[in-house]
């Protein structure tokens, strides 16, 4: 899977900066590099870890493929405002010699139909307040029933599905907006926006490379998974917009939230000294360290959890969805199970060091030995399945989401190489009478960017691949 580089840099207060780096990938910019630099040399800051598709989005605060480790502090800008952004894949009995054309067309656009057409449109998987409540305060069992999963569903999800709220159940309404309460807005789009760099894609599994671990996760040559990326659905960023001020935030948008939070912390009573709440709140602080006892840590960690669940339940629309899809537009008779479920924006506590921290990820998944990882490819070149190795260094605890950046350079230079497989790519309106929009069928590439990638992490034993995965058609609304 191709040669690698691996450097480790300390930075200057003591704290380690690991930095995979992959041969022919490039190094980092200078920026990037004085980037992490810095923020490993932050106190509270215990391992940076930065993974081979490393690269800073515009209007970020920290780069992405990226996983900061801190003791006693949260800070907010380690990770993405959209917590709990995810991917999963649903393993089918279908056959890749079933998939038509027609046949992949009609699912994709069967799951399509079914999106809200605007953030106020309910659509088959909303939820009614008291459903907002339950997914807020138990995640994703708390959708189950909605749903028409089985418990068995969770084993299946990272954490579970739940992050405990650090607040008295009745008393959970106050760490949330009263518009985000008493309005659609946290509710009706639930699990299906496709949008962005967001997908849902039918695959076939190509090659399988580990016989044994693909075995013991039902995955065999030919049989058709689903995989998608999406969430957390727009309850969570509206939430945390009100307790940090986040760079990302547009021009137009940023009128309305500086009244909301307002309004938000006036009702909340004002209960810390003005310039604490203005500082941890309102300022635009690039990094803002919340000491996790502190009140305003408390306040945030509370906010944190509710978004964490209501993402997680967002994902079991989309699981439900798919399901519903698939059974209507081919056969009721046809299984769909969740395999994995993970998050790549992510901020909680974990183990470390014979004590506990918290891990930052940005554009990263957690490693759990033995637990199936999702490595994307792109519309048009295949992804992969790997687990969770058992033999990683500590501190070498999580794993890139995808590939994104890698090949993006790599089809600017002309690197990629065709292989002799097409899919489809549909582009879909919203809502109930949502139309086709555009059809392509494109050619797929040879995934030497995915392979080396995965390469680097099994070097370090993160993760080792277990099966490829084909692209057959996507859907973006």
């Amino acid at each position: 899977m191709g040669a690698l580089l691996h450097e480790t840099a300390t930075a200057p207060a003591g704290s380690r900066l690991h930095l995979l780096g992959m041969a022919g990938a490039g190094r980092p910019s200078r920026r990037v590099l004085d980037l992490l630099q810095e923020i490993a040399a932050l106190p509270y800051v215990e391992s940076v870890l930065a993974l081979p598709d490393l690269h800073l989005k515009p209007h970020m605060e920290t780069p992405s493929s990226l996983a900061i480790t801190t003791t006693g502090t949260l800070v907010p800008e380690f990770t993405s405002v959209a917590v709990n952004d995810g991917m999963g894949v649903l393993l089918t009995d279908l056959d890749v010699r079933d998939m038509t054309r027609e046949r992949i067309e009609r699912v994709l656009t069967q799951i399509g139909r079914q999106a809200g057409a605007h953030p106020f449109d309910l659509n088959r998987y909303s939820l009614d307040a008291p459903g907002l409540e339950a997914a807020a305060l138990r995640g994703a069992s708390g959708v189950l029933a909605r749903y028409g999963l089985e418990p068995q569903v969770l084993e299946r999800v990272e954490s579970r599905g739940c992050e405990p709220v650090p607040v008295a159940p009745g008393r959970w309404r106050e760490a949330v907006p009263w518009w985000l309460l008493h309005t659609r807005a946290g509710r009706a789009e639930m699990g299906l926006n496709f949008g962005g760099n967001h997908f849902l894609e039918l695959q076939a599994i190509s090659e399988v490379l580990d016989p044994g671990a693909a075995r013991s996760h039902g995955l065999a040559p030919g049989r058709v998974v689903v995989m998608y990326h999406l969430g957390p659905g727009p309850f969570g960023g509206n939430l945390l917009h009100h307790y940090v001020r986040r760079e990302k935030q547009s021009r137009a948008r940023a009128p309305f939230f500086l009244l909301s939070r307002l309004v938000f912390h006036a009702r909340r009573g004002w209960r810390r000294p003005w310039p604490e709440v203005w500082r941890d709140h309102f300022r635009r602080n690039r990094w803002t360290a919340l000491a996790e006892d502190s009140e305003g840590g408390l306040a945030f960690r509370q906010a944190l959890a509710l978004a964490l669940n209501v993402g997680f339940a967002y994902r079991m629309a989309t699981v439900a969805a798919v399901r519903d899809a698939v059974h209507e537009a081919l056969s009721p008779r046809l299984n769909v199970e969740l395999l994995v479920d993970a998050s790549h924006n992510l901020l909680r506590r974990e183990p470390w060091d014979q004590g506990w921290a918290w891990v930052a990820r940005h554009n990263a998944c957690a490693v759990t030995p033995g637990r199936l990882a999702i490595v994307a490819g792109e519309h048009d070149l295949p992804s992969l399945l790997a687990v969770g190795g058992r033999e990683a260094a500590p501190g070498l605890h999580s794993h890139d989401h995808g590939a994104g950046t890698l090949i993006a350079a790599w089809r600017r230079d002309g690197r990629l190489t065709p292989s002799r497989d097409r899919t489809l790519r549909l582009r879909m309106g919203r809502g109930r009478g949502a139309r086709l929009r555009q059809r392509r069928e494109v050619p797929v590439w040879d995934p030497d960017p995915v392979d080396r990638l995965v390469g680097c992490l099994a070097a370090h034993g993160i993760v080792h691949p277990v099966a490829r995965l084909r692209p057959l058609g996507t859907l973006k609304n």
